[in-house]
């Protein structure tokens, strides 16, 4: 009776021991994972990129400021607003006014970048230019942030950044955008 007991207990252990060591292996069995960067670390990160400098049609030097943001989770879009200066090569007037661009984001695995995606702008407002005038800068800047900024790359991690992330078997599956922030959804690799 005393060796069934032994037994019973020895191949009790076995099976407890046999599952802890699967499931601590075995990434699939512990489903996605989430990673948060707060809203000021994004904005700390696109800062990095400011104040840009940039010519625009060969005609307008513009410098635009630090960004502003507001996050939109609801649509799963970040709202920027950032400050410009621009001065016309031509005849040499400067005009300052505020751009309102929004945009989703979206992770690229080939070169592990953060990347902006589907952008528009939602607001151009230059001091002591008419409303027509507005209207056609707005056109025009919609269509220059549609090619200088969509897929535009915010964040490139380092391979080492992400070597974690592969040594437990995830990978980088979505960006969402909170009220707080983003959250970049890890899922078990298939």
């Amino acid at each position: 009776m005393t060796s069934l007991k032994l037994n019973r207990r020895s191949a009790l252990f076995t099976i407890a021991t046999t599952l802890v060591i699967g499931l601590a292996g075995c990434a699939s069995l512990m489903g996605p994972r989430t990673v948060d960067i707060s809203r000021e670390q994004l904005l700390a990160k696109l800062s990095k990129q400011f104040p840009m400098r940039k010519t625009l049609a060969e005609v307008f030097e513009v410098e635009a400021q630090a960004p502003r943001l507001q996050l939109h989770p609801d649509t799963n879009r970040v709202a920027s607003e950032f400050d410009i200066q621009a001065t016309d090569r031509l005849f040499g007037r400067s005009y300052q006014g505020t751009v309102g661009v929004s945009f989703g984001m979206r992770y690229e695995a080939q070169d592990r970048s953060i990347r902006l995606n589907a952008v528009t702008i939602d607001k151009l407002a230059i001091a002591g230019l008419s409303e027509a005038t507005q209207r056609q800068w707005t056109k025009l800047g919609a269509m220059l942030a549609q090619e200088k900024l969509q897929n535009y790359p915010i964040h490139q991690f380092k391979p080492e950044d992400l070597n974690e992330v592969d040594r437990r078997g995830y990978q980088v599956e979505d960006i969402h955008v909170t009220a707080a922030g983003l959250s970049v959804k890890l899922v078990p690799k298939p």
